[in-house]
């Protein structure tokens, strides 16, 4: 044991000790060069900040920009790999906090710098986050020359470079989202609100074959199908909908319950009262939620008789709220000899106390 001791500190320790002096050399040294060169850097961004502000703020006019830029270039060492990324970056920047017609120049800006080449070589890197960042620079400027570049990347081992290039081609093409169903791999949650954001800001048109999506084998595809009907107003296929409260999937039932609520889809109420009980709380509440919104006599009947049986206190104060909502009148003829029932109402009706 001794011997071992002793060898591990004959060895051991002073490979530790160089890795850390090693360490410490480099940092210093690291720090010494950026100190060195960051007058330099931001010298650089200042010129390219007043400059593509300039160039912005200026009428387009496409020769005057082409032999603006091209002097540009030659002022600030352009041929740097940091150069380009302070143009890029700048150009981004501007992008995304400008609106109106301003906007239009900055893809020729973008040409004109041959940034869309820096982009490319960021695509083709071997590296998945260089990959990222090439189509979130395309994506950031919508720029849809890039978007043959980014198709192949949907099968991509990288489940993190397939999921950029998935909302990429999204973001590049919003009008074009039919193609969608054709898509094998499961949407992500996260992929799913990134779509959904999409669509908000770009104003895209309902895909023409919206209602095929929720047939899709694909679970995902019929969620986003769904979500997408409600999110259009999308009424034409209503019967398909209802049929979906019986899938076999748990979470396609329940965006199945949601979209009947907000589309108001009343044929539905007779199913949802006889799926009640397979479901479980997360789903069942969302039956209350929706039969508030669209529930009439039947639902009244099969509410009341919940609140005579024995029910989790959770799933009978819903009950008790979802009652009242469809019938506010309700408890005033009802339940009047039901303690606990009373003080839901009361409860309900004044949630202070």
């Amino acid at each position: 044991m001794d011997v071992l001791v002793y060898y591990l500190i004959l060895i051991i320790l002073p490979i530790m000790t160089g890795g850390l002096f090693l360490l410490i050399a480099t940092l210093i040294i690291n720090r010494f060069f950026y100190d060195l060169s960051k007058p330099k850097l931001e010298a650089a961004k200042s010129e390219i900040d007043n400059f593509l502000t300039n160039m912005i703020f200026t009428p387009f006019e496409k020769s005057y920009f082409k032999t603006e830029i091209e002097a540009f270039k030659k002022t600030i060492p352009f041929k740097k790999k940091w150069c380009k990324k302070l143009v890029l970056n700048e150009i981004i920047f501007l992008k995304s906090n400008l609106k109106g017609d301003v906007t239009k120049t900055f893809q020729f800006i973008y040409e004109q710098f041959n940034l869309f080449e820096y982009t490319l070589k960021l695509i083709k890197s071997h590296r998945f986050y260089l990959k990222c960042l090439g189509m979130y620079q395309l994506e950031s400027l919508g720029y849809k020359r890039g978007y043959l570049f980014i198709v192949p990347l949907l099968n991509h081992k990288n489940k993190s470079v397939k999921s950029r290039a998935f909302l990429t081609l999204i973001s590049l093409r919003p009008n074009k989202l039919e193609t969608l169903i054709d898509f094998s791999h499961q949407i992500t949650i996260a992929e799913e609100i990134n779509i959904m954001d999409i669509l908000h800001q770009k104003k895209t048109k309902i895909p023409t074959n919206l209602n095929q999506w929720i047939k899709s084998e694909n679970v995902s595809i019929i969620k986003l199908g769904i979500k997408l009907m409600v999110f259009y107003n999308y009424t034409n296929d209503n019967e398909t909908i209802i049929k979906l409260l019986k899938h076999n999937d748990k979470s396609i039932r329940y965006e199945a319950i949601i979209a009947v609520n907000f589309l108001y889809i009343h044929e539905a109420e007779t199913v949802l009262i006889e799926q009640f009980k397979q479901e479980d709380t997360q789903n069942k509440l969302e039956i209350f939620n929706t039969l508030s919104e669209i529930g009439m006599k039947d639902s009244e009947e099969f509410i009341a008789e919940l609140l005579e049986n024995k029910t989790a206190e959770n799933i009978k104060l819903e009950a008790v709220y979802c009652l009242n909502k469809i019938n506010p009148n309700y408890f005033d003829e009802h339940f009047l000899d039901n303690e606990d029932v009373q003080k839901m109402v009361k409860h309900i009706k004044t949630p202070y106390i």
